[in-house]
């Protein structure tokens, strides 16, 4: 029977809406097929088969459709009855007697009729098709009795003889080891179409959809991505924050967002509710057990969840196995993870208050007992102190006094929250007081938040009269003033300091590397070194790695300003290997190797800048706060970029997004710019349009974290056939007088564009500025650019070619495939069309393996002039299924297959545990499976296959 429901507006699915039509188009042909749809709860699958009924009663088939659900395994051909709208009150004598044998049955002393029934219904659907095409749809198949799924599998073994179309929808309920035989042979029978979390563009498109408004604000997408991509969950998060009135519309109503004093909303008790009432399919003990998960965050261990809840890992193991069948759970790494946050928050928000306190404090005492990482009881404690105005007890004070400095280090926010409130409730003569507020104000460092830490020091400075306290808030005050550009000051604390009697020696060697540095920002570079000597002669007797470490990076800074970029990298080392991974030497590790990896890849040495840059992401992965995190992801995908590794630069920047708001400005605006800029050279609109308009553009004051905005901007000005705007642009930016820095990176663009444009007095000056900077530190990189433009500027392919082989040599695909484009238009503008058709294949070869199909489209109307063509390229890339899956996620997948964790993955690939979490949710996604096991299974039926395809071919 048809269903009769009106269809709702369905996004994101356009493929797998084309191949159902095309599957409804074949048997309404008389070829009949299988399929098997299959996605979590509420991902739009009942919605699909309405489109698909509608679509072959269109085409003039018979639909059969019924839905199953949990009761209908207790009822034998339930399921099948109702597909074919047979009851005992059928107008047709055989339907009612089917019914009469099936009632009958019931009697002890009678043959079991199902049997015969189950080929009285197989009969009813082979005539039916006798008539006219059968279409046969049953939703949550997974719920189907036996006898139900027997007659399904007799009917899927006769729609190659038969115009039969049948069509199951299934949740992933379970693992495929527990599924039913019958229910196991029609899967693997039938055409499977999986149906993976909607992506962020199409959510979008729903959202805009259910608020009527053509745009959706930036918080409100940050907000829906909670629903996991799930449109079930995107429809009730946006009716729940409508009815709550959390919704705005602005530029006259086309855009949705919400306010800036909702930009975080709690989820609505109602919404909790509902959400909390869909998880009945499973178990009781399943969902308490989640629930404690949920307490300990978006992802837990099951070693935390183990001691939390006080039970062995076996009895853990179904519950946890239940949950990621289902689709609430997913693995991330060696942790698991909540699929949609919605459900993580509603399981809290459905938890009772008392009991919510309670199980905080009873995770906080069981992972500070079991010698857990202190920043997983900070969490705990923090999160109970968010609710129902709780204190902490003495005992955690005391916990708090002993391990708030190491909290300041490996959890910040949590720290910050905690030690105010325990200094708050501690009176002033308690001896615990010192300790809590020097962790505070390592805290403040920490957050970056220079203001707060000054005005703590000092208020603790005049008070105080242990030395040893004020000498380390001596240091948080010079910090706090120095990084807020306030270098009298800072140095004035500084003197002052090391003019006081008693002051600790090691903060003393400390005092003199702030100096240094103060003097070297001022650019004083002889008062620096004199200072930098002083803290080394201080800092050795008492073995300081942090001063040593912070010296010898002052160091480092001055021979780099001025120009001799190896005694740079010299330096880095020495304070690289003064610097052991203690907790406080973090974030002065990160800066050492991150100026150090620069230095290395600007001369050349791009191994050893690979090597620098795995060893940053180690530490930060492992020890970094957010903020530190976000700068080293940062810095790795900028390195992908320049490599030519973009879909591990997109992967580190879809993780560096979920830390933006706590990066500074110039880090935000790089990462919308190099997003920008990988979209824009891939031909995502609509990403390359919406990164741009993200960021403002970089002010008169600084220009730094700027680089690829500006690239994106030229690129965008050339795409809509407005070269002048992006002349005129770098030009302005030229002309601002700064130089020696990263300007090299868009200088080529300029002038490539300024001669196009005939403006030869922008290219010389641009050509000019590069070969200046090129000049002060023969660095390879800004050599090439300056050969690169000098090449443009007289057209001179000699030139040109020589910037291509150093972008070579140095391992930079995008821009040696750039200087290849422009060698060959220069060779082509020259008569000699055969050499410029071979450079031109072999930047055709980068940028295809780039992805980068701007670059081809403007290379290919630059060359067609000259006559010069390529040949076609390679068939777009599938979306979903193997095919679909980027080298890069391929050879993830193997490693999967091989029973690798991410970690180790990670370090076979070069690669950050960031980048390959992505890229297995990638995977995932793509593949339309929710766990590893899948994935290794379809990556070795691949493997299979490749090697029997290679072994046929050899063969002929």
């Amino acid at each position: 029977m048809a269903s009769g429901r009106a269809a709702p507006e369905i996004f994101g699915r356009e493929s797998e809406l084309r191949r159902l039509r095309e599957l409804v188009g074949d048997v309404a042909a008389k070829r009949g097929s299988a399929i098997w749809l299959e996605g979590e709860s509420g991902i739009g699958k009942t919605a699909l088969l309405s489109r698909l009924t509608d679509e072959a009663e269109r085409l003039g088939c018979q639909v059969f459709h019924s839905s199953a659900d949990r009761l209908a395994h207790r009822f034998p051909l339930r399921v099948a009855l109702d597909c074919l709208d047979i009851n005992a009150r059928a107008a047709d004598a055989t339907y009612r007697d089917i019914c009469s044998r099936l009632h009958d049955g019931d009697q002890l002393d009678r043959v079991d009729p199902l049997p015969a029934v189950v080929e009285r219904l197989v009969g009813i659907v082979e005539h039916a098709c006798t008539e006219t095409p059968v279409v046969m749809v049953i939703d949550d198949i997974h719920w189907a009795d036996e006898a139900s799924m027997l007659v399904w599998h007799q009917l899927n073994r006769l729609v190659d003889e038969l115009p039969l179309l049948m069509v199951a929808a299934a949740r992933p309920l379970r693992s495929r080891i527990d599924l039913g035989s019958l229910q196991q042979e029609c899967r693997a029978g039938a055409t499977l179409i999986p149906l993976p979390p909607l992506d962020a563009e199409a959510v979008t498109r729903l959202a805009g959809h259910l608020t009527g408004t053509a745009e959706i604000g930036p918080a409100m997408r940050r907000t829906l991505e909670r629903a996991g991509g799930n449109p079930l969950y995107v429809r009730e998060l946006v009716d729940s924050l409508s009815r709550e009135g959390h919704v705005a519309k602005r530029d006259g109503g086309r855009v949705a967002d919400l306010p800036a004093e909702v930009a975080e909303p709690p989820l609505p008790r109602s919404l909790a509710e509902s959400l909390t009432s869909r998880l009945s399919f499973v178990n009781t003990d399943t969902i308490g057990l989640l629930r404690m998960a949920a307490l300990l965050g978006q992802t837990f261990s099951v070693t935390d969840l183990r001691k939390v809840s006080e039970r062995p890992v076996v009895a853990l193991a179904g519950a946890m196995e239940e949950a990621l069948a289902a689709g609430l759970l997913v693995e991330s790494g060696s942790r698991l993870a909540f699929q949609h946050g919605l459900i993580r928050h509603a399981l809290c928000e459905t938890t009772p208050t008392a009991l919510r306190v309670a199980l905080h404090n009873q995770a906080a005492r069981a992972l500070a007992e079991s010698g857990a990482p202190i920043e997983r009881v900070g969490e705990q404690l923090r999160a109970s102190l968010a609710i129902d105005d709780t204190e902490l007890d003495d005992g955690f004070l005391d916990w708090l006094a002993h391990n708030g400095r190491m909290l300041a280090y490996r959890a910040p926010e949590s720290a910050t929250e905690l030690l105010s409130t325990a200094l708050s409730l501690l009176p002033t003569g308690d001896a615990r007081r010192g300790a809590l507020q020097a962790a505070k104000a390592r805290t403040l460092v920490a957050l970056g938040r220079p203001e707060q830490a000054q005005a703590l020091c000092e208020r603790v400075l005049a008070e105080t009269r242990d030395r040893c306290l004020a000498s380390e808030m001596s240091w948080y005050l010079a910090w706090s003033l120095a990084v807020r550009g306030l270098d009298e000051q800072a140095a004035e604390v500084v003197e002052r300091a090391l003019r006081t009697p008693g002051f600790e020696r090691p903060w003393l060697a400390r005092m003199h590397a702030m100096l240094g540095q103060v003097m070297l920002v001022r650019g004083e570079f002889e008062s620096a070194n004199s200072a930098v000597k002083q803290a080394l002669s201080e800092a050795r007797p008492v073995h300081d790695g942090f001063a040593l470490g912070l010296a010898l990076h002052v160091r480092a800074a001055a021979l780099a300003r001025q120009c001799d970029l190896a005694g740079a990298v010299d330096c880095y080392d020495q304070a690289r290997a003064e610097l052991d991974d203690a907790p406080e030497n973090t974030d002065l590790r990160l800066l050492v190797l991150g100026n150090r990896m620069v230095l290395l890849f600007g001369l050349g040495r791009a191994e050893d800048a690979e090597s620098a840059l795995h060893e940053m992401l180690a530490i930060a992965e492992r020890t970094a706060t957010p903020t530190q995190l976000a700068s080293v992801r940062l810095s790795a995908a900028n390195h992908y970029y320049t490599t030519g590794r973009w879909d591990d630069a997109v992967a580190e920047l879809d993780a560096v997004v979920e830390l933006a708001d706590r990066m500074p400005r110039q880090n935000r605006r790089c990462l919308h710019g190099l997003s920008a800029l990988i979209a824009g050279h891939r031909e995502d609109a609509e990403t390359f349009g919406r990164k741009l308009a993200g960021v403002d553009d970089p002010g008169p004051e600084s220009l730094e974290g700027a680089e690829f905005l500006l690239l994106g901007r030229g690129m965008q000005a050339e795409m809509e056939n407005a070269p002048q705007r992006a002349v005129a642009l770098l030009t302005e930016v030229l002309l601002r007088g700064e130089r020696f820095g990263t300007r090299y990176l868009w200088l080529p663009l300029l002038v490539r564009l300024a001669m196009s444009t005939g403006d030869t007095a922008a290219g010389t000056r641009a050509a000019q500025a590069c070969e200046d900077d090129a000049a002060v530190g023969a660095v390879p990189n800004i050599v090439a650019a300056a050969q690169h433009c000098r090449g443009l500027l007289d057209r001179e392919p000699a030139a040109v070619r020589a910037a291509a082989e150093i972008y070579r040599t140095i391992n930079q695909p995008p821009r040696h495939a750039q200087a290849l484009e422009d060698l060959a238009v220069l060779l082509a503008e020259r008569g000699q069309i055969s050499a410029a058709r071979a450079e031109y294949a072999r930047a055709v070869e980068i940028y295809t393996e780039l992805g980068a199909s701007w670059d081809l489209r403007r290379a290919d109307a630059r060359l067609r002039p000259h006559g010069v063509r390529r040949a076609r390229g390679r068939r777009p890339r599938a979306t979903t299924g193997w095919d679909s899956l980027t080298p890069t996620e391929r050879k993830v997948a193997r490693l999967v297959a091989d029973g690798l964790a991410n970690p180790d993955i990670a370090a076979t690939l070069f690669s950050s545990r960031r980048t390959i979490e992505v890229h297995v949710s990638h995977i995932l996604a793509k593949l339309g499976v929710r766990s590893r096991v899948e994935v290794a299974v379809i990556a070795m039926r691949n493997a299979t296959n490749a090697s029997r395809d290679g072994h046929e071919l050899a063969s002929k």
